[in-house]
């Protein structure tokens, strides 16, 4: 009589660990000395590869082969590439000019400054036009928004490639559609990943994405600067317009439509359901499904629009990134996010400003170079905040009864502090006592890193925390990072003129700092925060939920 006493308080006690929060989620069946955690879990899916104690979060459905979750790992490899891909030509093009600044500047007879509106306009074009994609991507799918979008960018650098040798007000308004067709690229690929992926593969999936947009921004003004310097700014345009159509033909040949819109298994500690058989009984009754859906085939993915989700209602979709902003754990990811990125902006504005001058006397190519070092930052970032972070978060995990909290892998943050101030302040000052030029391009690679890490935790944090509402947070988070980086471009050439590179990398980097320590706020407080606003459900009180979210 005594063991399952000690079972029924084993399992009390697991239960007093898990409380239910949007994010909190039952990762390991690790068995407890008794093995009760084990037997009440075992029945649910696994992984079939590596550690058979992780469970597939969430459950993929048992009666439709369609799920993208049940995809070969060649069909998920091939869908997701094609949106980094997509993500990176898109990145690609922010930064473009940098190599060719001063060029464009005296070619169209502006200041430093007003060419960097420019910049200014894509990115807050693309902050707002991303709240008009992305409900789309609700409704309809992700599909048709890459194919279009896509299509659209690459007609934009078409019309910048002709404008860049025309006029500053073409090419200004150029900018700005640019920055309108492209939004997306922020926002739709994080949700492909919550689409097709695992909780436990998602933290370095989406470090190659925050890599995608990051390589993207460094070596864009790498490669484009050879183009300028041999071909001109127009050939830089052309040229990302070739790549660009040609990704949109590997979309529509290689990535079907990864929203789902069907019920899945779910995953609780209740005792109710024990067997295999049982569950898939259960999931049957809860569909509806009456037998296992068979494949879809080749031609019919290739369907680019489709009827639509008639759970979602574009109006709310629309209106719930706005309510998001009061999110604490969503506004806290949109400043780690949009702080981070700062210097990815600031580095593509100024690079000119500081290289072409003496002593430096980089020329455009030279000056190109110089992104070199912060895409190697990149790569090391992407192993700090991908690998790293997920062996933390599943250190703790497994001390919490195999339950994983989103604020797990915050503790990294840390790291992405440090990294971020050392190499603002090297950078900072080799500038400012013109020391040889490896200096500060050795701290744009080590500040870069740091940018990486916050970048990609700020993603994984709010996905993790809200990924029923992935889309939506992510639009919010896209478009506080544009405005911030728009701000960002109205000043930073008078500014590093008038104060010089040290002040204002380090004032920066402070502010970074600043964001970073609100993880310890976020590590102690996120679960009471997420418990509530699952209590309090300011979308439910204002109308704003749908069927979808409580799949």
């Amino acid at each position: 009589m005594s063991q399952p006493l000690q079972q029924t308080e084993s399992i009390d006690a697991i239960a007093t660990v898990y409380r239910a929060a949007p994010g909190t989620e039952i990762l390991y069946d690790q068995a407890d000395e008794y093995g009760a955690e084990s037997r009440r879990l075992h029945a649910l899916q696994h992984v079939k590869k590596g550690d058979s104690h992780i469970l597939l979060v969430p459950q993929p459905s048992l009666t439709d082969k369609n799920d993208p979750l049940l995809w070969s790992d060649l069909k998920k490899w091939a869908a997701f590439s094609n949106g980094l891909t997509y993500s990176f030509l898109g990145a690609v093009t922010g930064p473009i000019m940098a190599a060719g600044m001063i060029q464009l500047s005296e070619f169209f007879g502006e200041s430093l400054q007003k060419l960097t509106y420019a910049n200014g306009a894509t990115l807050i074009c693309q902050g707002v036009a991303t709240t008009i994609w992305m409900p789309f991507a609700i409704k309809y799918g992700r599909r048709p928004v890459y194919l279009l979008s896509t299509i659209l960018m690459g007609v934009a650098c078409i019309w910048l490639g002709v404008a860049s040798t025309k006029s500053y007000t073409p090419f200004l308004i150029g900018r700005a559609f640019l920055g309108i067709f492209e939004a997306p690229i922020e926002s739709i690929v994080p949700s492909t990943i919550t689409d097709i992926f695992f909780l436990h593969d998602r933290g370095a999936k989406i470090s190659l994405y925050g890599l995608s947009v990051l390589g993207g921004n460094e070596l864009g003004p790498m490669f484009s600067a050879f183009i300028i310097q041999a071909l001109g700014m127009n050939w830089a345009f052309f040229i990302v317009a070739i790549f660009v159509f040609l990704n949109a033909g590997t979309i529509f040949f290689a990535m079907p439509e990864t929203k789902y819109t069907k019920t899945r298994p779910s995953i609780t500690l209740q005792a109710a359901v024990t067997t295999e058989k049982d569950i898939q009984a259960k999931h049957v009754e809860d569909t509806g499904a009456q037998e296992i859906e068979l494949k879809r085939s080749y031609v019919s993915e290739l369907m680019v629009w489709s009827k639509g989700d008639p759970e979602v209602s574009l109006a709310k979709a629309f209106l719930r990134p706005l309510v998001l902003m009061a999110y604490p754990t969503v506004f806290y990811s949109c400043f780690l996010y949009g702080m981070s990125l700062s210097f990815n902006v600031i580095l593509g504005a100024t690079t000119a400003q500081i290289f072409a001058p003496p002593p430096y006397l980089f020329s455009s190519s030279a000056q190109g170079l110089v992104f070199l070092s912060p895409f190697v930052g990149s790569l090391v970032g992407t192993y700090l905040c991908g690998p790293l972070a997920d062996t933390v978060a599943n250190f703790y995990t497994k001390r919490n009864h195999g339950i994983r909290e989103p604020e797990m892998r915050l503790p990294t943050c840390i790291i992405a502090a440090a990294l971020t101030f050392l190499g603002a302040l090297m950078a900072g000052l080799c500038l400012k006592y013109q020391t040889h030029w490896a200096g500060p391009v050795v701290g744009y690679g080590v500040l870069s890193a740091g940018a990486q890490m916050g970048a990609t935790l700020g993603m994984n944090y709010a996905i993790d925390c809200h990924k029923e509402l992935s889309v939506e947070l992510m639009v919010t988070i896209a478009s506080l990072k544009s405005a911030v980086a728009w701000i960002w471009t109205w000043v930073i050439n008078d500014w590093l003129a008038r104060d010089g590179p040290l002040v204002v990398f380090c004032v920066v980097a402070s502010i970074n700092v600043v964001v970073y320590l609100g993880s310890f706020v976020m590590y102690w407080k996120g679960k009471s925060i997420r418990v509530w606003l699952a209590e309090y459900n300011m979308l439910g009180r204002l109308g704003l939920d749908d069927q979808r979210l409580s799949h």
